[in-house]
């Protein structure tokens, strides 16, 4: 069931439109700690050559100096904003669920609060591309590394992907890095629920409930943003660093994959005919299971050890992972038993060298397959 969460408002500082003008794009970024790598990511905001935007700063309860600093560093622009301070913690979810809640704009494009802007015509680039393709609801660009330089084109063309339920399933991926997500306001509206605040992907369920109930996806070939930016050549604490040189243990571990199928078959399968859904479930997990699943068994190779992968293969043990899922039917089940033992002896017995070679050349065939079939 969709429901609409009221949020208690905590406005802390602000600067609106002229009366009557409403921004074309709101830029929002849900902020925890790291004020000054969010500093840095306002200068990218800042330095847009396009005008019909607004930038939107939720602070969850920073344990930092956020509310005396950047408050001030909004002001100083001229740039249409609106500061909050929450006076509890809403979690990441619930302060992306925030944002996109009090946006103005008729498109609120997600930013986190260490990911830059790619450049200064980075929103006149997309507002023209939006407009283009007839104001789609739901839309994803290229990102960057801010170190490398190197990009991650996940849309390879600017172009209309299509919507229904088919089209989600297809690229309910595309949304696991949620710097560079577009949406429409008013189907965030139409979609919000608080029922994944604990998952750290309520923008995939989102984006894949509104393309799934009719929202038209769009690629945009843009490099928009430019992720993990760094100051004195240090980025933010992230799983590499957390888990360089673990100690040798096989206990089981979470990584939040099984977070994503359970937030994509919520956001798809409730739409579909019974007799329909074991077939999607088993997309949408078979999609994890030969993708997703595979690279992060030998990231975590890379960044610890073996042990470490073999937990978390231990984790997505299919007898668990599956035990949720009662639309599915014995023969999917069977499918995804061969799937898992096969991925698995792959991620855990693949050379990493190998892997690596076929690494980018394995996802741009992924993405040329998804994007090309229509």
């Amino acid at each position: 069931m969709v429901m609409t969460t009221t949020f208690p408002e905590r406005l802390y500082a602000s600067r609106d439109l002229p009366a009557g003008d409403r921004p074309f794009i709101t830029i929002a970024i849900p902020h925890y700690k790291h004020r000054r790598y969010l500093e840095l990511v306002l200068e990218s905001v800042f330095a847009q050559d396009y005008d019909g935007l607004e930038i939107v700063v939720s602070n969850d309860q920073s344990p930092d100096d956020s509310d005396a600093v950047i408050p001030e560093v909004l002001r100083r622009t001229g740039r249409p904003f609106r500061y909050y301070s929450q006076s509890q913690n809403l979690g990441y979810d619930g302060n992306v669920r925030f944002c996109l809640a009090v946006a103005q704009g008729r498109y609120v494009m997600l930013l986190g609060n260490d990911d830059a802007l790619g450049g200064p015509q980075t929103i006149s680039q997309i507002a023209a591309a939006l407009t283009d393709l007839h104001f789609p609801a739901v839309a994803f660009t290229n990102y960057s590394d801010w170190a490398s330089g190197e990009v991650t084109q996940r849309a390879l063309n600017t172009q209309n992907l299509g919507s229904g339920p088919a089209t989600a399933v297809r690229f309910f991926r595309s949304f696991s890095f949620v710097a560079g997500l577009i949406f429409d306001q008013a189907a965030t509206r139409q979609h919000e629920t608080d029922r994944w605040d604990q998952s750290i992907y309520y923008q995939i369920y989102l984006a894949s409930r509104i393309i799934a109930s009719g929202g038209v996806l769009a690629a945009l070939d843009i490099n928009a943003v430019r992720k993990d930016v760094r100051i004195d050549g240090q980025h933010v604490f992230n799983y590499a660093v957390k888990w360089a040189n673990a100690p040798w243990s096989f206990q089981p571990r979470h990584t939040g994959m099984e977070s994503v199928i359970r937030v994509t078959v919520d956001a798809i399968a409730p739409l579909l005919p019974h007799n329909q859904r074991s077939q999607v479930i088993r997309q949408i997990v078979q999609q994890i299971l030969t993708i997703t699943y595979p690279y992060w068994l030998m990231e975590y190779r890379r960044v610890a050890n073996w042990s470490f992968a073999v937990g978390v293969a231990r984790e997505m043990w299919p007898g668990k992972l599956l035990a949720e899922y009662s639309k599915l039917t014995t023969s999917d089940r069977r499918k995804l038993w061969l799937w898992y033992l096969a991925a698995t002896a792959g991620g855990l017995l693949l050379p990493r060298r190998l892997f690596a070679r076929l690494q980018k050349q394995l996802a741009a065939r992924i993405r040329r397959v998804a994007q090309e079939k229509r």
